[in-house]
């Protein structure tokens, strides 16, 4: 049986394969609905594409994984963007859908930076015009807000069309790009929710509900003392 509750989180924290989570969840389920009515689960190739070895952003799994390997993997954008990296416990749940394979997140909405991860843009098209442009590793773009264009994609809603806005990312004291941090914790493989540029739905509250992929494996707790 699939546990109803995931671990949420919009990317990796550390390099190469260690993967992020801000918080574990809550066992409640949320009560917010988007305006529009209904989740809608979706990736623009579907998982089954991304599933591919072949269309794999990284050797370590699928878009989907949220693997960073590189600091400049970090694309810097401006707008608004929903900040899954606070998902987690009430008010802000996360709850796997039946299928097991998203899970719904409810995320503050923020304006100004922030960042999204060149190796897990979930538009396939968008990920290879921006290598195109940024370079495999981003660092053509990592010091050029609105370079990369990712970020002309989200503010034009062509990047998973239907969303009214996407998860991205902006770092904090307690969260930042990536991290050495000795009081993060590893976690053994276990099924998360990987936001990093999911599809969100506003609500009524000014909130998000951000349907994101999820993955089974190995992740990071930042700031965790046991």
């Amino acid at each position: 049986m699939i546990n109803a509750n995931v671990v949420a989180r919009v990317m990796p924290l550390c390099l190469v394969v260690t993967l992020f989570c801000p918080c574990a969840l809550s066992a409640e389920a949320f009560s917010e609905q988007p305006d529009s009515g209904g989740n809608i689960h979706f990736v623009p190739n579907s998982q089954e594409f991304w599933d591919l070895s072949k269309n794999w952003t990284t050797n370590y799994g699928p878009v989907y994984r949220d693997t960073v390997q590189a600091s400049s993997n970090f694309l810097p954008c401006t707008g608004q963007f929903a900040l899954c990296a606070n998902s987690g416990p009430q008010p802000l749940p996360c709850k796997l859908t039946e299928d097991g394979r998203f899970a719904n997140c409810t995320c503050p909405v923020q304006s100004g930076v922030n960042f999204v991860v060149i190796t897990a843009i979930l538009n396939f098209k968008v990920y290879q015009d921006t290598v195109a442009v940024c370079g495999a590793d981003g660092s053509k773009c990592s010091n050029h807000p609105d370079m990369a264009p990712v970020c002309n994609a989200i503010k034009h809603g062509t990047l998973i069309p239907g969303a009214d806005v996407i998860s991205t990312f902006s770092p904090s004291p307690t969260l930042p790009l990536s991290s050495t941090n000795s009081s993060s914790k590893i976690c053994p493989k276990a099924p998360y929710a990987a936001c990093m540029t999911a599809p969100c739905k506003k609500t009524t509250s000014g909130r998000a509900v951000c349907s994101c992929p999820v993955f089974w494996g190995i992740f990071q707790l930042p700031n965790a003392d046991s």
